[in-house]
Parts: C-alpha cells; structure tokens; sequence
C-alpha cells in the first residue's frame, strides 16, 4: 500500500459473505479483515472488519473496530450517482 509517500506491507483476509441489515434493507455483503498494527491504537491485529457490497459498485457499508478505549462501528448513511443499481435482498 503506498500512503503519505511510502510503501507499507498491507495483509487482507477475505471471510467469506455474509448478508447485513442496514437502513436500506439487508445487503449482501464480503466481509473482510485488514492486519493492523496492535497496541496503540488497536487491541489485536485483527481488530477491524469491513463489510463491502457484493455487487458491482462494491460500496464500503460497514467498518467495525475493536480500539484500546472502546469500540467503533460505521455504517453507510447515504449514497448517490451510482453506476449500477444497488441491491438489497429481498424475500
């Protein structure tokens, strides 16, 4: 990954799909974990998962993070312009 100028080692572990709610229905998803650097900022290294679409658009649609202090979850509140349709499932 290069980042402010320099080259870091970057690992992601890919978990497999997995469907999550959201405000817009649920969505399918990858669900995947990046290595972090533990013990600053970060409990483990395996601390944070994302949740990406499994569409075309692969949108980010949910961070959660494991922290020293807490935790911290993000999800999608909004999105626009597209180039593909976004899918929510439904049964």
């Amino acid at each position: 990954m290069f980042f402010d100028n320099e080259n870091y080692v970057f690992k992601l572990k890919y978990l497999g799909k997995e469907a999550i709610e959201s405000k817009f229905g649920d969505i399918r998803c990858l669900k995947f974990r990046p290595l972090v650097q533990s013990g600053r900022v970060f409990k483990e290294q395996e601390s944070v998962t994302l949740w990406v679409s499994d569409d075309q658009n692969r949108l980010p649609v949910r961070l959660q993070a494991d922290i020293l202090i807490g935790s911290i979850k993000a999800d999608l509140e909004n999105f626009k312009n597209l180039k593909h349709p976004f899918e929510v499932v439904v049964e």
